[in-house]
Formats: C-alpha cells, structure tokens, sequence
C-alpha cells in the first residue's frame, strides 16, 4: 500500500487476477495492504493454453457486472502469462484500465512486466492479438522467487542472459562470474541482475516503446523460441524460458554459420550454457516426428 501511495496511485475498487500457484500468503499480504479498497479476486488457471479470449471475457464480464470505471484498477499478481492477459483485459476495458503487475516469477521481473506488451494467443500463433499498454506500477518482490522451483529460476535466468547478450558484454561478464549465486538466488547477486536487466530492456524500450525498429532486438532467441513451443503445441514439457535458451543456442550456432559471430564470443557464450548446466539440446524436447 505505501508503494502505491508514494506512486500517486488512487482508486476505489480493484480486481485482483491471481495465478493459482502463487502461494495464499502473498495473496492475503496484499489484501491487508488494501484495506479501504473494495476488493475482488479472480483466481485465473495460468497457461499458454488459456492465454486466449475465453478468459479475456471472463475478466472483462467480471469488470462489466461490477461496473468498473476508468479511475478503478485491475492488479495481477502472477507469472508472465497472468500478466499478459491482465493486462491486455485493462488495455482494453473502457479504453483503459488503471494496471499495477505484480509478478510473481523471475522471468515477469525481469523482462515480461516491463515494456507494456500485454497479448493472447491464436490458432494462428503465440501472442498474435495484443496492445502496447504501459502499467501504472510494476512491484518486484525476490520473496516470490522463494518459492518457485528450479526450472523456473532457469526459465527467467534466460531472459537475463538474452538482455546481457544484446547489449552489455559488462553484464555477460558478470553473469558468466557469478551465475550459480544468481540461480541460488542469493540476494546481493540475483537483486543486481533483476536490476540491471529491468534497465537494459527500460532502455531499449524507452527508445522504441512500439517496436518499430530497435525494440526487436529483445526477441533475440524467441523467432525459434516460438517455433520451438507451437511444434509442441504449448506442452509444459517446454515451457517458455527453456525454449529461448533453446532459441539462443540455435541463434548463435546460425551467427557462426553465417559468420556474424566470432568464434570466440561463439565459444564463450557455448561454455556459459554448460557449465550453468542450462537447457541446449533440442533432442531432449523433441522427438524425430517433431
């Protein structure tokens, strides 16, 4: 609540859109920080699956029946998925909703909660219908990350590696020195590398908020990434951070080939992969009928 408040955020009313593997205790944390805020809670089933329009009218019907206004605001609290769906459901409620995310994963913090993408899915492909809606306030909290389990630290851990790659050979570096405490979460290290992370991208989009030209560099990894998760059509056999390292390791081996990569840089970052022992062998995903 003094977040919000040093944040010049007022409202009424909320809704709050809950992933259901976020822990009560977070939940009623937030709700004892509200407590003049008339209150609603959504509990949404978070997956690639149900990132489509079924669950977008499920919250807009919500919003609709409450007769939400403008200055009432949406919260979310949740993984990149929640996040996503929250936010294109404020995006385009009355022409827009007041939208405070609170992700819950490392991989929202540092890099889908920033930037204002907000999407769902088609049958014609992951994130084809969206809106670029900016939210009033993002809130990071490590405590989160306490309680996910390993995969899903790997899983933000490559959108970390991806910003360092595109932009701050620094930051590879320190990444390359420090990954096992990152991943460990030990505090000093993985709260410098959500921080530097949240810069690099704010940079970036702060430069081309739209994604006309610069902003493309951030799907570094993700043209095979997305490839790599509609061949297995959305399975949580891979989820959505194992297919960018996967995307990675595919993007550097296709630089090298075309010699847009020096093998030197080619062999540094191949080394960071295994010994953090991160996902880069697609046989492991993927069956010869793939």
């Amino acid at each position: 609540m003094k977040v919000i408040k040093r944040n010049s955020l007022d409202f009424n009313r909320c809704l709050i859109i809950v992933d259901k593997n976020v822990p009560k205790k977070f939940l009623n944390q937030i709700k004892l920080s509200l407590p003049n805020k008339d209150k609603s809670i959504y509990f949404f089933n978070s997956s690639e699956r149900n990132k489509n329009f079924k669950n977008v009218n499920k919250i807009i019907n919500i919003l609709l029946k409450k007769n939400f206004h403008r200055n009432d605001c949406l919260i979310s609290v949740g993984g990149g998925i929640t996040g996503d769906i929250s936010g294109f459901a404020a995006s385009i409620y009355k022409r827009g909703l007041k939208f405070i995310n609170i992700p819950s994963t490392l991989l929202a913090q540092v890099d889908s909660s920033i930037g204002g993408k907000t999407g769902i899915n088609s049958k014609y492909g992951k994130n084809s219908i969206g809106s670029f809606y900016q939210p009033s306030l993002v809130i990071s909290d490590t405590n989160f990350l306490k309680t996910l389990p390993k995969r899903e630290i790997i899983c933000g851990y490559a959108e970390i590696l991806k910003h360092s790659l595109i932009l701050s050979k620094k930051f590879f570096l320190f990444l390359n020195k420090h990954g096992n405490q990152i991943l460990n979460l030990k505090n000093f290290y993985i709260q410098k590398a959500i921080h530097k992370s949240c810069l690099i991208k704010k940079q970036i989009v702060e430069l081309d908020e739209n994604e006309k030209n610069l902003r493309k560099i951030l799907n570094f990894g993700h043209t095979f990434a997305h490839a790599y998760e509609a061949t297995i059509k959305f399975s949580k056999k891979l989820n959505h951070g194992e297919a960018v390292l996967l995307g990675i390791n595919s993007a550097i081996n296709f630089s090298l080939i075309n010699k847009t990569l020096q093998i030197n840089d080619y062999k540094l970052i191949k080394n960071h992969f295994i010994n953090l022992n991160l996902p880069n062998k697609i046989n492991k995903y993927f069956s010869k009928k793939n």
